[in-house]
């Protein structure tokens, strides 16, 4: 017995019909082809008068392509992997017709009932009013927070006792449906539309609508904060009549609904947006710049495009299958690269700026990893908007050849290391000059991932000691990273050279004015 085709995931279909030459080879050999990717192929049957449609010598197979992406492009899509898929094996078919199949899904204009266990008798209270357990059961039923006990999703409009006659003689699904205990609720925006409405009109005159409305209490918020005196209340009195379009516009007002729903339902919103414009001063206030403005209002549009990009490159690919061994292999390979790297940039830096082996500074492992970290992230967030720009053109199918991932992976390594090695070594070059002219103007440098250099005076004890790279200067300040084993290193601003002296022949002071001595 075969065992059934594997089902990738998809979220687009698109049926094709290929013309094959009609032998029993070349239709074997086209059928395993396309059922090898997944994709399910019948025979085509042609009808009245479609015989010729072929052409002599052809054969219908009927093949539904499966996508996963956006419907941008997905017939196109399609198109190119079968006759993509025929140039490689020399296979003997064409396409001769390609149609997106889709279903009007994501609108349902049926009247949805949800049927849940009400109170047999509601309580009554004084001149016959409900009492309050009633009144919030009613509230509770109202917002929908009710077990559902049974879901009906019908065409048309048809009143809840019928639905609920129906279900009582045991209509659907024969379940027993008792009306003395259960009820009947229609769920806000759920009133299906019966073939006698007029067609649905556009929701975006409303969204605009409302949107103008949410915008004018956020005004009126910032209005109040910045008025003075009596002032304020002008504002405060032009939200207060916002209240009642907005509640209707976000809860319509029906018969079997109090008129309370939507006065508080707006007041909620129109008190919420009043309260954030009334923030806006001190935020507007508060703001250091505006490149910081700048930059904030780009992070907030990019960082939901990248973070998509990012979905639609590692949903279903080669890296979502081998995540659970790759991610644990960059563990060690991170672990043993970034102290290398670090110190790489530490020893870029000594010798770039003051001619000093790396050796002379003794420097810890941490502020190594820490020194590493800067280069790395930049690549990584190059790395990722590749990825995401990637992941873009996944999703609209303009990238659809197959073993891309594996070389991609390939080029994405080499561009990473590429990336890091010149962003760290760009970053060593530019802390080394600054340190340099910063040293040459008889100013500290500062601190370089836990390299820290001082100006220091050093008088040497005798006249005879031995000195690399001399003459030693004790007149002027010298730079110093401090020592190493028993020696100490030293740079000349003035010379530009590095000197190195034992700690036994000279005394090292801090240096207290622009001269020393």
């Amino acid at each position: 017995m075969l065992s059934p085709l594997p089902v990738e995931p998809f979220d687009r279909r698109v049926e094709v019909l290929v013309a094959v030459v009609d032998s029993p080879e070349e239709t074997g050999l086209s059928t395993q082809l396309l059922e090898g990717r997944g994709w399910p192929v019948r025979p085509w049957v042609p009808g009245d008068g479609e015989a010729d449609v072929l052409g002599s010598g052809r054969r219908g197979l009927l093949v539904e392509v499966r996508l996963y992406g956006a419907r941008f492009r997905a017939v196109q899509a399609a198109v190119s992997e079968i006759e993509g898929l025929a140039r490689r094996h020399q296979a003997g078919m064409w396409v001769t017709d390609a149609v997106l199949i889709e279903h009007e899904l994501s609108v349902d204009r049926r009247t949805v009932r949800h049927a849940y266990r009400g109170r047999p008798e509601p309580e009554s209270g004084s001149a016959g009013r409900p009492g309050l357990r009633s009144r919030l059961f009613a509230w509770r039923t109202l917002f929908g927070l009710v077990t559902s006990v049974r879901i009906i999703k019908q065409g048309g409009r048809q009143s809840e006792g019928e639905v609920a006659e129906r279900l009582a003689r045991g209509a659907f699904t024969r379940r027993p449906y008792d009306p003395g205990v259960l009820r009947l609720r229609t769920p806000l925006g759920l009133e299906g539309r019966s073939p006698e409405d007029p067609p649905a009109e556009s929701p975006w005159p409303a969204a605009l609508l409302l949107s103008a409305y949410f915008l004018a209490a956020v005004t009126c918020g910032y209005t109040a904060a910045v008025a003075e005196n009596l002032l304020a209340l002008v504002p405060i009195l032009i939200a207060c009549t916002l209240v009642w379009p907005v509640g209707l516009k976000l809860f319509p007002h029906r018969e079997s609904r109090p008129l309370s729903v939507p006065l508080a339902v707006g007041s909620l919103f129109v008190g919420a947006l009043v309260a954030i414009g009334m923030q806006v001063p001190g935020i507007v206030a508060s703001t250091p710049s505006v490149d910081t403005v700048v930059w904030a209002a780009a992070s907030v549009v990019l960082i939901p495009l990248v973070s998509y990009g990012l979905r639609y490159a590692f949903v279903h690919s080669w890296f979502s299958r081998n995540a659970n061994w790759a991610v644990p292999a960059l563990v060690p390979a991170l672990g043993l690269t970034l102290p290398w790297f670090g110190g790489l940039m530490h020893a870029v830096y000594l010798r770039r700026a003051f001619g000093l082996p790396s050796e002379a500074v003794p420097v810890s492992v941490y502020w190594s990893y820490a020194a590493s970290l800067k280069p790395v992230g930049v690549a990584a967030l190059c790395v990722v908007v590749v990825l995401a720009l990637a992941g873009w053109a996944r999703h609209f199918h303009f990238t659809q050849v197959r073993g891309m991932e594996r070389v991609g992976l390939a080029l994405m390594t080499l561009f990473v290391v590429g990336m890091t090695l010149l962003t760290g070594l760009a970053v060593a070059e530019i802390g080394a000059s600054r340190a340099r002219a910063a040293a040459a103007s008889g100013r500290t440098p500062a601190p370089y991932y836990g390299v820290q250099g001082a100006l220091v005076c050093v008088k040497p004890l005798s006249k005879d000691i031995a000195v690399f790279n001399g003459p030693l200067a004790s007149t002027r300040p010298l730079l110093t990273f401090g020592p190493s084993n028993d020696r100490i290193w030293l740079w000349d601003p003035q010379r530009g050279k590095p000197l190195s002296v034992r700690l036994e022949d000279v005394v090292v002071t801090e240096k207290t004015s622009q001269a020393c001595g």
